[in-house]
């Protein structure tokens, strides 16, 4: 596992292991993972925002045909918004999520069992999406995975999608779901991006998965792999997808960074100067954002 500049090594005492965090600039990270983002409240935020847009963008929270399934999967899970959904919406399916952070699926459960908006049929439980996952081979007839570009090396793209494909039932659905670059005619919002990829790049992560996804799903066996591409921004809701697209993007802007600072990707004042530019240009003249999923069916008979 590398370990990146600012994350400093908890003292051993004993059998104490290392801390599962690490801080920057008052912002606090995942030790073991290249997630670009600090893992904190204000994150958690924009990524249940994101969650609404990914949602109204697609026209819904998957792509995949379901016919009643019976057990679904979430890899990595993040705040769990998406399965928390995804058991309201099939009552009769087990769905479980799993990711490396309890932190914010332990928070959403304490705030909405008090009001009983907490699906019963949603399980959580923490597991590192880069070791075998905590499940039964053939278990899941819908396995499902987010934005993992934001996290996942792509070298290591292959060992996820194998686990993906070994915990879903024959004839079950597999689907990915990631962007592509966003564009957009404010030159401040563009330098930041371009900053942002160079990050990405540094941590040997794909700049948006997904152009890749349908290309590591037939590799890892899947077939009949369908991909299904719009451009957010555009169109019947337009105007409210702009809206949330660019209060996502301003705040991971936002949120990443001390990140770029630390890592000297960025001054810090060019920073500010070009997320105080960013801030008054974007809301005027916006921006598209590619989505892609790519989702297949587990064969039958594995080929070999």
């Amino acid at each position: 596992m590398r370990w990146w500049p600012w994350q400093r090594r908890t003292p051993r005492t004993g059998a104490a292991s290392i801390s599962l965090w690490g801080w920057i600039g008052g912002k606090r990270v995942l030790r073991e993972s290249q997630y670009v983002l600090p893992s904190d409240a204000a994150e958690e935020e924009r990524l249940n925002l994101q969650h609404f847009f990914y949602k109204l963008a697609q026209g819904g929270n998957t792509r995949v045909p379901l016919r009643s399934p019976r057990q679904m999967l979430d890899v990595a899970c993040g705040t769990g918004i998406w399965p928390r959904e995804m058991a309201q919406e099939y009552p009769q399916a087990k769905v479980w999520g799993f990711d490396i952070n309890l932190e914010p699926l332990e928070e959403a459960q304490r705030r909405l069992s008090h009001s009983g908006q907490y699906p019963p049929n949603f399980t959580f439980l923490k597991a590192n999406a880069l070791e075998r996952f905590p499940f039964d081979d053939a278990q899941f007839d819908f396995t499902h995975a987010r934005l993992m570009s934001t996290w996942l090396p792509g070298d290591q793209y292959p060992q996820v999608v194998a686990e993906m494909v070994r915990v879903t039932r024959p004839g079950g659905f597999i689907e990915m779901v990631d962007f592509e670059v966003p564009t957009t005619p404010s030159p401040a919002a563009t330098t930041l991006m371009q900053a942002a990829v160079q990050l990405l790049k540094m941590r040997g992560l794909h700049n948006g998965g997904g152009a890749f996804l349908a290309a590591y799903l037939r590799q890892g066996g899947v077939i009949r792999v369908q991909e299904r591409r719009v451009v957010a921004g555009i169109g019947r809701y337009g105007v409210r997808e702009q809206r949330l697209m660019v209060a996502d993007l301003l705040a991971a802007l936002r949120n990443m960074g001390p990140i770029l600072i630390k890592t000297q990707v960025l001054t810090e004042p060019a920073y500010r100067q070009l997320l105080r530019q960013a801030e008054a240009e974007l809301p005027q003249v916006g921006m598209t954002y590619p989505i892609v999923a790519a989702y297949g069916i587990r064969p039958f008979q594995e080929t070999r």
